[in-house]
């Protein structure tokens, strides 16, 4: 069943918290979107787990989704850390203390991984789809990163990337090119956000030691996957690497979906 609350964050923003949940369910997941989806992107994910015995919980992030705020405008990552901590914190009261596992997939990954490392975070394990860690300084030169770090304000950028780099499937291509909440563009505050989450973890270490999966498509247009895996072997050795079989980024929507449902669902139960 799917329902949705609403949170309120430091500022006054009414946040959107999507939960897909089932009766008797061994566990539940977070789930930390990417820069263009939204919690509605699990329209098949949630209920896939939800059949698989695991509770879903995904907060839209602050100006994505059914979320308020400028539409993907993203003040400063302090702000948006408090709003997934506080969002954590509200389905780890709900579920009674137990803590759930936690999925960071492209921007979220880089989210979870900031928060990872600047607080005691309330759950037992994270996972990483395709995740956007290190990305920033693979991407941009020195002084390319100080001048998004200097970015204020709500002037536009287009995200840059294709539909067809998520997915080469006609039905989620079409699903993508219908969706009007999924963004296509960013603010410069955004882009300053960015550098200022990968900086986080970049030059800082794990509050709290968690084991990580890491599930990554053989070929990812988007994710330079070298990077990513160098930036989080450099916060942890406890990594379980799956790699599927997939040549687009969002792996829900490639041909690899059920093998990813059923090998996240054996690794959100793992410890539970």
């Amino acid at each position: 069943m799917h329902s949705t609350r609403t949170l309120t964050a430091s500022d006054g923003t009414a946040l959107a918290l999507h939960s897909w949940t089932v009766p008797g369910a061994d566990t539940s997941l977070f789930y930390f979107h990417g820069i263009q989806s939204h919690a509605g992107w699990l329209w098949e994910t949630g209920p896939e787990l939800n059949a698989r015995g695991i509770d879903v919980h995904a907060l839209d992030r602050r100006g994505s989704g059914r979320s308020a705020g400028p539409r993907g405008h993203l003040p400063s990552a302090g702000l948006v850390l408090d709003d997934y901590a506080r969002a954590l914190a509200a389905v780890a009261e709900r579920a009674g203390g137990t803590r759930p596992a936690a999925l960071g997939q492209s921007l979220g990954g880089s989210v979870l991984t900031a928060l990872w490392c600047t607080s005691e975070l309330p759950v037992r394990r994270l996972i990483l789809c395709a995740p956007a860690l290190g990305q920033q300084r693979a991407r941009h030169t020195p002084a390319a990163l100080d001048a998004r770090r200097a970015g204020t304000g709500t002037a536009p950028h287009p995200v840059g990337l294709a539909d067809a780099d998520y997915t080469g499937l006609t039905r989620y291509r079409e699903f993508m090119a219908a969706d009007p909440l999924m963004l296509r563009e960013v603010t410069s505050a955004t882009r300053a956000t960015q550098v200022r989450l990968e900086d986080l973890y970049a030059t800082g270490s794990p509050r709290t030691p968690l084991r990580v999966d890491l599930a990554v498509p053989r070929h990812d247009p988007v994710i330079d996957l070298r990077a990513a895996r160098t930036t989080l072997r450099r916060l942890t050795s406890d990594v379980h690497e799956e790699v599927f079989a997939a040549d687009r980024h969002y792996l829900e929507f490639t041909e690899a979906r059920t093998a990813y449902w059923d090998w996240l669902a054996l690794r959100s139960k793992e410890d539970a």
